[in-house]
């Protein structure tokens, strides 16, 4: 029984502590808040002291801008608003008709390219097997071009 009431009376300590430890981290993060908040006052200010618009700060600013953005694009704890900005810029490059392109690519390699046949059947005279290409060269037509050439092949198509 008194076992319990010392595990329990660890417990309740414990959790205070934590308490604690989130209630200075509650602090900093207000902290901060009032730190972005009197930033934004003080450009306002610094604009207006100088007749500036703000938005002719950014462009003093804008080469860390933009290395800070590149540098969270493949963040998964980024900001939702970086999120947001890297869908926008892939549909405008697709707008405009270009792709965006992936950290992840891989390099190219430099295997053969498959042989251009058209969609369609191609039987093997030989051997009355039919095979049914759709996008990619199935393995046996492949085989088929290499021992018996792509032109040949080709001329199988029915």
């Amino acid at each position: 029984m008194f076992q319990d009431y010392d595990q329990i009376e660890q417990q309740i300590a414990a959790h205070q502590a934590k308490i604690e430890e989130l209630q200075e981290q509650k602090a900093q993060a207000e902290r901060k808040k009032q730190g972005v908040i009197a930033f934004d006052k003080a450009l306002v200010n610094l604009a207006a002291e100088y007749n500036m618009e703000e938005e002719e700060f950014f462009p003093a600013r804008g080469e860390m801008i933009v290395d800070w953005l590149v540098g969270q694009l493949n963040n998964e704890d980024a900001p939702d608003y970086v999120r947001s900005l890297k869908a926008r810029v892939a549909r405008s490059l697709k707008r405009d008709g270009e792709t965006p392109r992936r950290a992840g690519r891989k390099p190219a390699t430099n295997k053969p390219a498959e042989p251009k046949l058209e969609t369609g059947h191609y039987r093997n005279p030989y051997t009355n097997a039919t095979i049914e290409k759709k996008k990619r060269n199935p393995k046996q037509l492949n085989q088929w071009v290499a021992e018996h050439g792509l032109e040949k092949v080709q001329s199988w198509k029915i």
